[in-house]
């Protein structure tokens, strides 16, 4: 089974702060075994999710010490799934910059989904589509095991 790694270390496209380094591995695949071994297909299909900054997080201690503090007003008074979300999705102003870039970017807005808690964006993408939005090449990388993985070319990143 393929598992996918990627690491958005990626060179800025005309508006950079949508790149942003989220995760990473603390030891490189070819340091540990793995062997680039060729292109991934560019008709391959990835699903791919972009998460949005959330909203009020810094009231979370507040708002939590509202509902569960035994003097407060709103004492046992939970908040439903929907106020969760209302209080702390991302800004209109975020999801639609989001999208606008995927657009932008070659993907049709047929194929974007807004998650139900308005934190992640979804679109499956080709890897040719992949590779022009984030700025980076798909590789199919074989491991002394016989294993197989495919991620982004690590030696292609830049640190922005």
């Amino acid at each position: 089974m393929a598992l996918l790694w990627t690491s958005t270390h990626t060179a800025p496209p005309l508006r950079s702060h949508y790149h942003t380094l989220h995760e990473t591995r603390s030891v490189e695949p070819l340091m540990s075994g793995w062997v680039q071994h060729k292109r991934l297909s560019s008709e391959r299909i990835l699903p791919m999710r972009f998460g949005l900054v959330q909203q009020n997080v810094h009231r979370l201690d507040e708002l939590l010490f509202e509902v569960s503090h035994p003097e407060s007003s709103k004492y046992g008074q939970h908040y439903t799934a929907a106020q969760v979300v209302e209080r702390f999705s991302p800004s209109d102003e975020s999801i639609a910059a989001v999208i606008e870039w995927l657009v932008n970017s070659g993907i049709s807005r047929g194929r974007i989904r807004l998650a139900g808690n308005k934190g992640w964006i979804h679109v499956n993408a080709t890897v040719a589509e992949a590779e022009n939005i984030l700025k980076t090449e798909y590789h199919v990388y074989l491991h002394a095991s016989g294993a197989e993985q495919f991620g982004t070319e690590l030696s292609a990143h830049t640190t922005s």
